[in-house]
């Protein structure tokens, strides 16, 4: 049985994604790929999504960034939780 991660989004997560649904409310089902490709294979063993560590970024800032179209998630592994910590722009994240 694979392990399963849980996904712990952040305050600021939520805030970021109600933005972004506000203005694109079919943002939603572009997310749901992310939260399942997150809860089952969080570090990219597999190599087939394309999910980067992220350099010189600390634990809490969001160490790894998952790309979903033109937006980013940002998250932080921990144990056997996933903390996601922002869903913005490609050109707003960097």
């Amino acid at each position: 049985m694979p392990e399963v991660f849980r996904l712990l989004p952040s305050t600021r997560f939520k805030r970021d994604f109600e933005v972004v649904y506000k203005r694109n409310p079919a943002i939603a089902r572009q997310i749901d790929p992310v939260k399942i490709i997150l809860s089952h294979d969080p570090y990219n063993r597999s190599r087939l999504y394309d999910i980067k560590k992220l350099k010189d970024v600390r634990q809490g800032d969001g160490q790894y960034r998952i790309r979903s179209g033109k937006y980013r998630v940002r998250y932080d592994i921990i144990g056997d939780d996933v903390v996601l910590y922002s869903f913005k722009h490609r050109r707003e994240v960097y």
